[in-house]
């Protein structure tokens, strides 16, 4: 049941409901409504758009803390494998402080030249072509 009700419009607020009605054929107590309508939607809207976000920040920080602590697991078993090879390397040769300054020095060099996207192929084959032959002398193969 529509109830009828007094209200009071400017001139050019009129002006524009009698345009809009006349175009989508309704009378003007339909296109207020439906106007009404949409804006109570729209205001609806507005703070489910503030919870939704709120939510959906929520969710981001626990994905990125989801993320922080799957990386840091992998490095952690990273450092475990590079401490495993550094101890059977040092069992194996015997190599002077000076000399693992140097080769520390070069890896910086490398890891930064290629952001840190080596892998042993390409330690290989730039061994290869600067000359293993100058980083065999760094070696002390007497007391390997």
């Amino acid at each position: 049941m529509a109830n009828k009700i007094g209200i009071s419009l400017d001139d050019e607020t009129l002006r524009l409901c009698d345009i809009y009605s006349t175009r989508h054929s309704r009378s003007r107590s339909e296109f207020i409504a439906t106007a009404i309508q949409k804006y109570v939607s729209d205001l609806k809207l507005g703070r489910q758009k503030n919870i939704i976000a709120q939510e959906l920040a929520g969710e981001i920080v626990k994905g990125s803390e989801a993320g922080v602590t799957k990386i840091s697991k992998g490095l952690f078993r990273y450092a475990v494998e590079v401490e495993m090879i550094i101890m059977i390397l040092s069992k194996l040769i015997n190599i002077p402080p000076e000399i693992v300054e140097k080769y520390r020095k070069e890896a910086i060099r490398n890891v930064r030249r290629t952001r840190g996207k080596i892998n042993l192929d390409d330690l290989i084959s730039r061994n290869q072509r600067e000359g293993f032959e100058n980083h065999e002398e760094d070696i002390d193969y007497e007391n390997a």
